[in-house]
């Protein structure tokens, strides 16, 4: 059987009210109308739902049984709506965020303490995971939105760039007197180099110019975060490989020191993912566009 749910609103406005006209009235719609609608629903169930009397209308007995499913119903999309609408103005939900450590750490953190005073009601869930890890989550459905060292070549995600990073190399006050600076390409070569691991989207990037221009970079140390190539250039290991947005704080206090290059890295973007054709839900939509500043 074929369910009209209209069929369903009017037959519960009349019996609710005991009136074909305060029903009508109520639905703004003509009485003939309203007994038309009850008429071919109890042509579809077979029935009759009504009996007439001197003071209007009463249910059959078999009419008492549907209306209080009816009304069940009836108060379960009242419920519906205003979980919607709680939804649309967040004062209820959920958002869930993939991103790496460090975007967590040196992008969005500023971002997500503005949501979360915005809409202290959202849940918000947030998954430390790689690039290539946090686009898994998304197609997967465990994450709605995702932050990313672009670029991202996948058809069923969409990315949009949120900002431009700059990568650059530093080492400690000390260690600087050991470097005869500018770099040059081949002066990298032959540095102590402390790099993110040879899969890391930041690492690829450079690893991939520095080939175009005749250079193959062999690290002396690998490691799995930027906050420990930090540490360890810090400590006078040797020459790190970093986002500078990320190490802004040690260069300014002198913790680290920028090498000046011979040439030029191309700067990288971070980006927001999200799955294509399909529209983020009222969480997710509102922390992007803090993230953009189109939020008021």
């Amino acid at each position: 059987m074929q369910i009209n749910l209209e069929l369903y609103r009017v037959f519960y406005m009349a019996a609710k009210s005991g009136s074909l006209t305060k029903a009508a009235a109520e639905l703004y719609i003509s009485q003939p109308a309203v007994s038309q609608s009850i008429k071919q629903l109890e042509q579809q169930l077979g029935g009759k739902l009504f009996v007439r009397t001197n003071k209007g209308m009463r249910l059959t007995y078999e009419g008492k049984i549907i209306y209080e499913y009816v009304k069940q119903a009836n108060i379960l999309i009242d419920m519906a709506e205003k979980k919607f609408s709680q939804l649309r103005q967040l004062t209820f939900g959920e958002l869930n965020v993939g991103a790496s450590d460090t975007i967590i750490k040196h992008y969005l953190f500023g971002f997500i303490k503005e949501f979360r005073l915005r809409y202290p009601d959202v849940t918000l869930k947030i998954t430390n995971k790689t690039s290539a890890e946090t686009v898994a989550l998304l197609k997967a459905g465990k994450v709605d939105i995702g932050f990313v060292n672009l670029p991202i070549e996948d058809r069923y995600v969409e990315t949009r760039e949120c900002c431009r990073v700059s990568d650059c190399f530093v080492c400690s006050p000390q260690y600087y007197g050991t470097v005869g600076a500018p770099l040059t390409p081949e002066g990298l070569v032959g540095q102590k180099l402390i790099t993110l691991e040879k899969g890391a989207n930041s690492r690829r990037s450079v690893d991939e110019y520095m080939r175009t221009i005749g250079v193959e970079l062999k690290p002396a140390i690998e490691l799995g975060s930027v906050d420990l190539v930090t540490d360890f250039a810090a400590q006078g290991m040797g020459v790190g490989l970093v986002t500078r947005e990320y190490v802004a704080d040690k260069l300014d206090d002198g913790r680290l020191l920028e090498i000046p290059l011979s040439f030029s890295l191309p700067q990288r973007s971070l980006g927001v993912v999200s799955l294509k054709g399909v529209p983020l839900n009222f969480a997710a939509s509102q922390f992007v566009d803090i993230v953009y500043g189109r939020s008021k």
